[in-house]
């Protein structure tokens, strides 16, 4: 019984540690949105909550190892699947269907008009697209059919925001079928990507045997 006791204790532990990980992997897109929305500066979040959550996600990983490396993994993905999601946002940038807003992104961060493009790129792969994928590492579901569906759900609240927000597709893009439909092929390429780069990712439930 002391045993089956330290056993469960052993495994909510763990549990709310993930939970609480996969959480704070929403926060940099969380602060981008709340920013476009008006509710808080983007330079703000940054400093007092995302920095924050970064510190608190970090020594969750150090206290329980196995729950680092996973989700290190999950970042590592996000980043890659968001440069896969790139490669193909960034052809049609490139003959001026769709135009780059991600250095709006570097702007509103640093609160400078002027802000080199690097900062919003980095915002993207680590903060959002490495973030998210953090999260989606720490779900229990895998494969492809799980990532394109993640990424889908992803595109719904871009698609969201950008509709409900005001001022946001002066500040992003504008929302027409072509830059719709775009936007959902670029969230299935990188749903596609992270689903398969964690497909033999443990989950909570094997991390806690």
């Amino acid at each position: 019984m002391i045993i089956n006791s330290a056993r469960i204790r052993q495994y909510q532990a763990m549990f709310l540690s993930q939970a609480l990980l996969a959480a704070l992997g929403f926060t940099p897109i969380g602060g981008l949105c709340l920013a476009l929305f008006g509710v808080l500066p983007l330079w703000f979040s940054a400093i007092f909550v995302v920095l924050p959550a970064g510190v608190l996600a970090i020594t969750l990983g150090v206290l329980h190892p196995q729950l680092g490396k996973l989700a290190a993994s999950g970042l590592v993905a996000g980043i890659i699947a968001t440069a896969a999601y790139d490669a193909f946002r960034l052809s049609f940038v490139i003959i001026g269907i769709w135009g780059d807003f991600i250095p709006v992104i570097g702007r509103m961060l640093l609160s400078d008009a002027s802000a080199a493009p690097i900062w919003g790129y980095l915002w993207r792969y680590v903060g959002n697209g490495g973030a998210m994928g953090l999260t989606f590492a720490l779900l229990p579901w895998r494969g492809l059919r799980a990532g394109m569906i993640y990424g889908t759900a992803i595109c719904g609240c871009l698609l969201g925001t950008l509709i409900l927000a005001p001022d946001t597709q002066t500040a992003l893009f504008h929302l027409t079928p072509v830059t719709a439909t775009t936007a959902l092929i670029g969230h299935l390429l990188y749903g596609a990507t992270l689903g398969w780069l964690l497909r033999a990712a443990p989950d909570y439930t094997e991390l806690a045997k």
